[in-house]
């Protein structure tokens, strides 16, 4: 989630008008990137769904989950992580080959981690996967219905508003680092004084991993998400699901999260003090609170 994808969504009419939206739901490529031989000998599998903007590599934090005896496979978007921009995300049809995949090895546990918008489609995969077997879907800094609607866009203005009083400048190079600490602990933190060495220096870790997007690129990630809701006849029987959430998230409130968890069953949130939506970055540990969560673990308890 980025500066990028609020400029996306103000502008889809007009980018769609010049040609740049993708019309597929399907690539070329399979966007699964896994090891079959790893899969074919694991007893579980750990699935990782990114975020609308995202690469894979925001899951850099989970490769112990392999000593713990998962086998990882990962879903790639388009034009990031070597996929063609030939089609757009369609959550539906994301889930569609998330759970195809799950259920081509039905002997075998599985665990899905979305980031985001990631942890949509996980809900969505889970829902349908073979029964019998422990199936858990870990959210973190989810995103909830219709991409936060306007709640969500409003905040973003806001924060970007403020980037460009803060700085006095409408080019995108000088506002990211102001809007970049904001998602990292909320836009709040940008003014306390006590933050503002750790800020510095995750500013300047983030400008290593920052990805500039095109907008064919930016499209194809947000296309579906304003519109997108889970199904009405969506049974996540079975299925355990916590949320792993900053409780100063810019991008998906508390108060949305909670909500959102009570409306699919009233599934436990964790929340993180003094975070805000890149838990992955600033709470890289989020992954063993993840990991001991899907091995039947509380938490809270590490």
């Amino acid at each position: 989630m980025s500066f990028t994808r609020l400029l996306t969504l103000l502008s889809c009419l007009c980018l769609a008008a010049c040609g740049y939206v993708p019309t597929a739901k399907t690539g070329a490529d399979d966007p699964l990137l896994f090891n079959p031989a790893a899969v074919a000998r694991a007893d579980k599998i750990a699935v990782f769904i990114p975020g609308a903007l995202s690469s894979v590599d925001v899951f850099e934090g989970s490769r112990h989950w392999e000593d713990a005896g998962y086998a990882r496979a990962f879903y790639r978007y388009p034009g990031l992580d070597g996929m063609a921009v030939d089609h757009y995300v369609d959550p539906p049809t994301a889930a569609a080959r998330i759970t195809e995949f799950a259920n081509a090895y039905p002997d075998k546990d599985i665990a899905l981690v979305g980031y985001s918008t990631g942890g949509l489609i996980a809900l969505e995969a889970a829902a349908d996967m073979t029964k019998g077997r422990d199936v858990h879907v870990a959210a973190m800094s989810t995103a909830v219905e219709y991409g936060g609607g306007v709640s969500t866009v409003a905040r973003g203005a806001r924060d970007i508003l403020r980037a460009v009083v803060a700085t006095k400048s409408i080019r995108k190079a000088d506002l990211w680092k102001r809007y970049w600490s904001g998602l990292l602990f909320g836009p709040d933190a940008l003014d306390d004084p006590a933050l503002a060495e750790p800020l510095a220096e995750k500013i300047t870790e983030g400008e290593k991993i920052y990805v500039k997007l095109d907008p064919q690129i930016a499209i194809a990630h947000a296309l579906a998400l304003p519109g997108w809701e889970l199904p009405d006849d969506l049974d996540l029987t079975g299925v355990e699901t916590a949320f792993f959430v900053g409780m100063n998230d810019p991008v998906f409130s508390l108060r949305q999260t909670t909500t959102f968890a009570t409306q699919i069953g009233g599934v436990p949130v964790y929340g993180y003090p003094g975070q805000g939506h890149l838990l992955f970055f600033t709470r890289p540990d989020v992954f063993d609170d993840m990991l001991q969560f899907v091995e039947g673990q509380d938490p809270l308890t590490r």
